[in-house]
């Protein structure tokens, strides 16, 4: 399939369907974690970049057989809320499948009152918010001209007062950037005031597009400690359901994993539920088939797909 991926079990919402709306890698931002890449086009515009057609037909096909799934989630590539037919699509998911929908965005549209009718009947909404003063956020989010932090967190409020979404703000923190002591008391404030019904503190741990590190997991509960605001988490991996598939149909599923989330070996085992086994030998007939390449971050090797 082109379009919907997976499922693949999630950090935060666990056995997901993801669903991709826009091409790689089209986005308003070009954040310097992002483990799908480098933003090749920056844009704010909204348009049917992928065919509405296609993707719903697509779900037809993998929700005819009544998946155990958690979520059918809006992801992928770069910022699905920038697809002109979201609303659309929300609404015949809704109509026709029992399956809660998340939302993973950046925020950038939220401010816009047809973006946010459109995604009413969504679950759960996941915006970022990584930075609060416009500096900060023009470095680690680098957005497209004309995008403030102020634009974003006007977004999520409105959001939040709408009231038909959980919403579950995640911070991701970059070492020497977001992290700062000004930073993290304004963040601190902004979440306060905006009272979201959970937040979120993420680090980078895939391989991401720029040159970056991350923050320790001491560093995060620090974060978590000094801000004190009651519905924190930092986000854990988990481990997935076992479920039988023949390697072909694996290493299907590893590619359309890790052409969107790079991921070491064992990680995606846990995510599609398979053995570690199975998993290696997968990955090992793909890196010959040169469909995917090892990347280093850190010291761990990552499965990175050649899109």
């Amino acid at each position: 399939m082109k379009y919907v991926f997976g499922p693949v079990f999630s950090r935060r919402l666990g056995l997901s369907l993801g669903v991709d709306l826009v091409p790689h890698k089209v986005c308003s931002m070009d954040c310097l974690y992002c483990e799908a890449g480098k933003t090749t086009e920056k844009t704010l515009k909204r348009a049917e970049y992928v065919p509405f057609d296609a993707v719903k037909a697509e779900l037809e096909e993998f929700l005819s057989y009544e998946p155990d799934i958690d979520y059918i989630t809006f992801s992928g590539y770069g910022e699905p809320t920038l697809f002109s037919r979201l609303g659309e699509l929300v609404h015949y998911i809704k109509e026709n499948y029992p399956y809660r929908i998340a939302l993973l965005t950046n925020g950038s549209l939220l401010h816009r009152d047809e973006v946010l009718e459109e995604i009413r009947k969504v679950d759960v909404v996941l915006p970022s918010l990584d930075a609060v003063t416009q500096e900060v956020f023009e470095k680690i989010n680098r957005p497209v001209s004309g995008l403030t932090t102020e634009m974003v967190i006007e977004g999520i409020e409105k959001l939040i007062k709408m009231g038909t979404s959980e919403v579950w703000i995640e911070t991701l923190f970059v070492k020497g950037i977001n992290d700062t002591e000004e930073e993290i008391e304004k963040l601190g404030e902004a979440i306060h005031r905006l009272k979201p019904h959970r937040w979120q503190l993420n680090t980078v741990a895939r391989p991401p597009a720029y040159e970056i590190k991350g923050l320790s997991f001491e560093e995060l509960e620090r974060v978590k400690r000094k801000v004190g605001y009651p519905a924190t988490e930092i986000i854990a991996h988990s481990k997935a359901r076992r479920k039988k598939m023949p390697i072909s149909e694996i290493k299907k599923e590893i590619y359309n994993l890790v052409t969107r989330r790079p991921c070491p070996v064992d990680e995606i085992a846990s995510a599609l539920g398979i053995l570690d086994e199975e998993a290696e030998r997968a990955v090992e007939e793909l890196l010959q088939e040169k469909k995917v390449e090892e990347v280093l971050f850190g010291s761990t090797p990552y499965i990175k797909g050649k899109v």
